[in-house]
This record gives C-alpha cells, structure tokens and sequence, in this order.
C-alpha cells in the first residue's frame, strides 16, 4: 500500500487537533470556574439578602418591644396618677400610702437603687421625699401626703441638697428627673 501523507494536509489536522485540544482544555477550567464564580455571586447575594431581612425583622421585633413597653409604661404611669390622685383624695390611709410606693417602686424600679448608691446614708423618710419631688409634686402636696407642715418639706429637701453636694444652682427636681 502506498499511503502517503501529505505535509500541508498534516500540519492542517495537527494545528487542528492541538486548537481542539486546547479549546476542550480551556473549556474544561474555565467553564466550571465561571459557574463557581456565578454560583458563589448567587450565595453572596443570597447571604446578604438574609441579612438584611433578619436585621428588618429584628428592627420591626426591637419596635414592637419598644412600642409594647411605652405602653406598658404608659399604663404604669397612668395607674401612678391615679393612685396618686386617690392617695390625695383620701384622708391618707397608710395602707394607701404603702400601695401608693409600692406602685411608685414598680414604675421607677431603680430610683430608690440609685439614690442609695449616691447617697448611702439617705433615711427612708428622704427616699419617700425624693420619689414625691420626682413626680412634680408641691410642697404644699408633699407636706399633705406625708402629713407634715410645708416648712418641714423644704428642710428636707436642703438636706437632701446637702447629702448630695448639689451646687446652688443645681436644681434639685432635675436631678432627680435624670435618676
């Protein structure tokens, strides 16, 4: 048999064969490396998406809570009115007094906390002057409350000023506001 190749024919099929070779080889790394690249593109999006929508629920679960406990507080404060106006109404009962600081304590949970831990040596007496100078009251309505004269309600509140080294400028209610 005579076979024979012709030169130009053969470098044509090997240029050929090594551009297909190639090609598949090319093929075969860059496919997969673009599909891993869309796919890891669609897990970033996704992962952010989930993010984002976890932090507006958590958003929208943080608002609820606050709104639910502006109310709650709202509620707690209303019963504070109202329990401070039937204390006033009344000929100051001391079982509504204790209820009356009771429902004080429950509302500002922590005041009473507070003031002993700036004012260690504050006497229960003071405390119950502080939680009434707290609420906005008068003297005139502290000394009915507490069934002392007007007179003795302002002395208290110079001792509570001196226990706490206010400045004479420094307003006493305000400070109180803040605790």
């Amino acid at each position: 048999m005579n076979f024979r190749v012709d030169t130009d024919t053969w470098f044509v099929f090997s240029v050929l064969f090594i551009s297909a070779l190639l090609f598949f080889i090319v093929g075969y790394v860059a496919i997969p490396y673009f599909i891993r690249k869309r796919q890891l593109n669609r897990i970033r999006h996704k992962f952010i998406w989930k993010r984002n929508l976890s932090e507006q629920l958590e958003k929208r679960a943080f608002e609820r809570e606050i709104s639910n406990l502006e109310s709650r507080n709202l509620i707690l404060e209303t019963n504070i009115d109202e329990s401070l106006q039937q204390l006033i109404k009344s000929d100051f009962n001391p079982n509504q007094v204790n209820s009356f600081y009771a429902d004080f304590e429950k509302v500002y949970p922590h005041f009473s906390e507070t003031l002993l831990k700036l004012i260690p040596n504050i006497t229960a007496h003071e405390l119950r002057v502080c939680s009434l100078i707290r609420l906005k009251l008068t003297a005139k309505e502290i000394s009915r409350i507490m069934n002392i004269t007007p007179a003795s309600v302002n002395k208290a509140r110079y001792r509570l000023r001196k226990k706490m080294t206010l400045a004479a400028k420094e307003d006493l209610d305000l400070f109180l506001l803040n605790i």
